[in-house]
């Protein structure tokens, strides 16, 4: 069993390229991972420039089992002390099919708030959900983005 631990830099291949995931935050929930801009043909050589980035989204993903199943391959390690949980999160609110609003989730407290309209904001929260590989693949190769997910 290969052990994880925070910081951790993973590839995951995906049909159109090599994506990043960094391991920042373990919650009740799973793993917290920033998933990293862009789809690479080739490893890069430093991790620097792009961990230090803005990530696309953050999402709880189930780290140890993709890495344990070679899903996933550790590559790097950069420090996630200058990654934090989001105090905020979001989730489309759908009952029966209908659409009712999103939900903004206080991740301190797990309170949830209903609003019908996102704010600018609130578009950039990332969603309060765990997604596996599979998923996750599609939304990398399908270039999801969290803008997108607010129309």
């Amino acid at each position: 069993m290969k052990r994880i631990k925070l910081g951790d830099v993973f590839e995951i291949n995906t049909p159109k390229g090599k994506a990043y995931l960094h391991y920042i935050h373990k919650d009740t929930m799973g793993a917290l991972i920033r998933v990293l801009p862009g789809l690479y043909a080739n490893r890069p050589v430093n991790f620097d420039m792009l961990v230090s980035s803005k990530e696309r989204y953050m999402i709880f993903f189930p780290l140890s089992a993709a890495n344990n199943r070679n899903i996933v391959e550790r590559v790097s390690s950069y420090p996630a002390n200058n990654f934090n949980m989001p105090r905020f999160m979001r989730n489309s609110h759908i009952i029966r099919g209908e659409f009712l609003g999103w939900h903004i989730i206080d991740t301190e407290t797990l309170q949830r708030k209903l609003v019908k309209n996102l704010t600018t904001e609130q578009k950039s929260l990332s969603p309060h959900e765990i997604w596996n590989d599979t998923l996750l693949i599609d939304r990398l190769v399908n270039d999801w983005s969290l803008y997108e997910w607010s129309k």
